[in-house]
């Protein structure tokens, strides 16, 4: 039975379906005016962030423009080759929280606008979700973190190693990472296991397995580790749900029904 055919039948019973809603913890559209300085990158949140957590500040690394908050309404993160060093911005909150209250799968979507102006081309710059703030994408206690080479190419890392093969990225793709416990079901923060599915673009790289996360910290970073170049980031139309399985609507259709059923045979 399908379960638009289930819904259908709770709503002439009078019984409410369960939810299948995904619920919007937090957005940023970075449409902001254009904000360069990195002192200033917390300034008028209220009017780019959106969902239950908004207003939700970031903390940054860097200085001068290495870190910007809207510059021609995204997210510019960068390398400096004069001393100031590495750009990164991470949300000061972690998302575990939400997601082992409601035991649900957490994913976080961008558009990821490109990388350019490193004379090598296969520097990058990066996301990651980890268990603290700020971190590097190579660090062992990232959970799920992707790289973005000037070349086109992506990779993918968690706990310090590569996982899964070499991906690509084209300009403005959307990336979706989803965490979940092991087998799909519920949070990756619990204690049941810690899985990361990632998709860019039109192609899904599949799901991989990774070490029990307990934190849920999101960074986005430029790191230039020789400090010898110049190197710009864009990300986009943040956003960061909780998703609940695909079947929890379905299930809890299938058990109202079952009630039902046994009210009326009395």
């Amino acid at each position: 039975m399908r379960t638009s055919t289930i819904v259908c039948l709770l709503m002439m019973a009078g019984i409410p379906a369960a939810s299948s809603a995904s619920t919007l913890l937090l957005s940023d559209n970075y449409n902001d005016a254009p904000n360069g300085a990195t002192s200033t990158f917390n300034d008028n949140l209220a009017s780019t962030q959106a969902g239950t957590l908004a207003t939700t500040t970031y903390s940054v690394q860097g200085s001068s423009y290495v870190a910007q908050h809207s510059n021609g309404s995204y997210l510019l993160v960068a390398t400096a080759n004069d001393g100031n060093g590495n750009g990164s911005a991470s949300l000061d909150n972690s998302f575990a929280i939400q997601a082992n209250h409601a035991n649900q799968a957490l994913q976080v979507t961008f558009n990821f606008m490109g990388v350019d102006s490193y004379a090598d081309t296969s520097r990058w710059v990066q996301f990651n979700v980890g268990n603290s703030q700020n971190l590097d994408v190579g660090s062992a206690t990232v959970g799920a973190g992707i790289l973005f080479r000037v070349s086109g190419v992506t990779q993918f890392l968690s706990g310090g190693a590569s996982i899964g093969s070499q991906g690509s990225w084209s300009a403005d793709d959307l990336v979706t990472i989803t965490l979940t416990g092991t087998g799909g079901i519920g949070s990756a923060f619990n204690g049941n296991g810690s899985e990361a599915t990632i998709k860019i673009g039109s192609t899904d790289y599949g799901t991989f397995s990774l070490a029990q996360q307990t934190n849920a910290y999101l960074t986005f970073s430029a790191f230039n580790y020789g400090n010898d170049q110049f190197g710009v980031g864009r990300f986009d139309n943040l956003n960061i749900s909780l998703v609940p399985e695909p079947g929890a609507a379905l299930l809890g259709g299938l058990g109202a029904l079952t009630l039902l059923r046994r009210r009326r045979a009395r």
